[in-house]
């Protein structure tokens, strides 16, 4: 559960949201994210793999989840360069894509280099949330 609480997102409340900064926002969230998954990749690998999921366990990933989701919805809300429907929703999908992915990457960072993930991953999460085709 360490590894669950780490990943408060701390410096939300430092990010430039003016106009055309959108992809440094998303690629601070995205490095988050990685550098929160950096530590330890046997750990997240059995985590994929055996993890027994209590519900001490489940109460934490969805209090995690509940406080990072509600970051991210009040920052989109904020930003001049988002432009999709629904913030809400677009909160929950780019926590759990940005989450998902980063832990299965860096529980084998030898498949995708961290920095070529790093790169992709910002740029979908950008063009998505600008509206881009």
């Amino acid at each position: 559960m360490r590894h669950i609480d780490r990943g408060t997102w701390t410096q939300v409340d430092q990010l430039d949201l003016s106009a055309g900064s959108l992809a440094a926002t998303v690629r601070t969230l995205v490095r988050d994210a990685i550098d929160n998954h950096r530590d330890d990749p046997q750990l997240l690998r059995i985590m994929i793999e055996e993890a027994p999921l209590s519900q001490e366990l489940l109460d934490t990933i969805d209090r995690h989840g509940r406080t990072r989701v509600a970051q991210l919805r009040d920052l989109l809300t904020r930003h001049p360069d988002v432009r999709v429907r629904d913030v809400d929703t677009a909160a929950e999908l780019i926590l759990f894509t940005v989450e998902m992915n980063t832990h299965k990457i860096m529980a084998d960072p030898r498949t995708i280099p961290v920095e070529t993930f790093e790169n992709e991953l910002v740029a979908m999460v950008a063009r998505y949330l600008r509206g881009d085709p």
